[in-house]
């Protein structure tokens, strides 16, 4: 998990919630200096594990790569967009598809070469990306109309539009293709001050395509992740510092977790993954 804030990738200090509710904080290990190079957000780690694929906002919106081991950035390119936000890396790490906010188009960028070979028209912009196990379709929240675009990776085509009650805002999708995870901050589109009401929750079918129902959860829920076996989603409320823990059989919440202020990015731990001795606090 990482924090980015300005020029640097800076791995964060993250608080835990492990079985039996002990709360453990994981230690930043360094800084990596991005220049020149700066404004990044999301990211996504190559199947070696040894490379990130970053967006960013320097260059008029750009895709890097930046090899972890030393620190440095292979290769750039621009995605023509002025801020590419959230983006997918298809689990073959051959393409990286890019949500760009207003602009009104996902780009796609062929890994190997650094190149855009292609963009998919949103002409309402985009918010929340995710993309399937098998690597076979993109989804895509429309940042401002009340949809959810279901693209074909391998052709880079909109497939089919699913309308939704309200515009969407984080997606994802469950480790065994089930659903698709879906957060709508409760207001039909986005505008410059925008009323945080309470937000919802709701699954597609991602088969059928069929919508699930709304669950209430909390206040401007920023993301949503599923657990390992699919079985449970968690939404970051930001403005209620807390995280919904949603059944996905029962689809019903089941708990709702006081975290700190404002949380956004989640991720998911398996105990014992990628843990070594953690800091009980």
């Amino acid at each position: 998990m990482h924090q980015l804030r300005g020029r640097f990738l800076q791995p964060l200090s993250v608080g835990l919630t492990l079985p039996g509710g002990r709360l453990c904080r994981l230690r930043s290990l360094r800084s990596i200096d991005l220049s020149p190079h700066w404004g990044p957000h999301g990211i996504a780690l190559a199947p070696d594990l040894g490379t990130a694929l970053i967006t960013c906002e320097s260059g008029g919106g750009e895709l890097i790569a930046l090899d972890l081991d030393r620190e440095t950035v292979l290769g750039s390119v621009s995605v023509g967009a002025h801020g590419p936000h959230w983006m997918v890396l298809t689990p073959d790490g051959s393409t990286v598809f890019t949500a760009n906010k207003e602009d009104g188009f996902v780009s796609v960028v062929d890994v190997a070469s650094m190149t855009v070979t292609g963009r998919i028209e949103t002409p309402n912009g985009t918010e929340g990306i995710a993309v399937s196990p098998d690597g076979a379709r993109i989804f895509v929240a429309s940042q401002r109309s009340p949809q959810l675009y279901v693209v074909d990776a391998i052709e880079a085509r909109i497939e089919a539009t699913l309308e939704l009650p309200e515009s969407p805002g984080a997606v994802a999708v469950t480790p065994d293709g089930r659903y698709v995870l879906t957060t709508s901050f409760n207001f039909t589109y986005w505008t410059d001050s925008p009323e945080l009401r309470q937000g919802f929750f709701q699954t597609v079918d991602a088969d059928t395509l069929a919508l699930g129902p709304r669950i209430a959860v909390g206040r401007f829920p920023l993301n949503v992740i599923a657990s390992a076996d699919s079985s449970t989603a968690y939404v970051s409320n930001y403005k209620d510092d807390s995280v919904s823990v949603i059944d996905l059989e029962a689809m019903s919440v089941t708990a709702t977790v006081p975290v700190g202020a404002g949380p956004h990015g989640l991720a998911y731990l398996q105990e014992g993954e990628g843990l070594s001795r953690p800091e009980q606090i």
